[in-house]
Formats: C-alpha cells, structure tokens, sequence
C-alpha cells in the first residue's frame, strides 16, 4: 500500500485563501487521542508524512453545545470511513479469493 498526502492552497478574487489537507494513509500513518484529564484540553491527532493534523479543546475552551455537535459529526463521518474501508476490504478479499478458485479449478472440456 502507498500512500501520499499533499497540501493545496486555492486563492480566488476578493475571498480569503483556502488551505486544504490531504492524507491518504498507508500503513505509516497514526491516528491518537489525547484525552482530556487535569486539564479540558483533549484532542486527536493524525500524523502520516510530514503532514500533521490535530482536532482538539485547548485549556480555556468552554464547551458547549456546537463543540459537541462537532465531535459527533467527527465521529459519524470515522464510522462511515471505517464502514466503507472494511466493505472494500471484504470486496477485495472475495475477488481476490474468487479469481484463487479460478485460476486452481482445472479447465472443463465438452
């Protein structure tokens, strides 16, 4: 598995630049959650390349309701992912399996 991850900043007339972050992981990339404990500053960080991605609560954040909402969606949004990347898994695995079978199975003659 190969992965790459690159950086785009898309800058149009009269509105503010845009930076955006892509990461598609392979297996050197790393996923931690640093929780929250003396003190409310909790967060998760995604590390793969030299990119570094880190989504958190800084010690002087009052949460509310919107942070919450937030870290629901973030977690709605990883479970699709995952859903999606074990339905693929599973999807290669059988073709993989399959075209095994095939290939083993000796020629039918008429």
């Amino acid at each position: 598995m190969k992965g790459y991850s690159y950086t785009t900043i898309t800058m149009e007339p009269d509105e503010a630049p845009r930076v955006g972050m892509h990461v598609y992981p392979d297996e050197h990339a790393r996923v931690s959650y640093f929780p929250a404990r003396d003190t409310p500053a909790s967060f998760v960080s995604v590390d793969f390349a030299d990119s570094h991605l880190s989504i958190g609560l800084t010690a002087e954040t009052t949460v509310t309701d919107m942070h919450v909402k937030f870290a629901r969606g973030l977690l709605e949004a990883a479970a699709g992912f995952l859903a999606d990347c074990e339905r693929l898994r599973d999807e290669h695995a059988t073709r993989i399996e399959h075209n095994t079978t095939e290939q083993a199975s000796p020629a039918k003659v008429a």
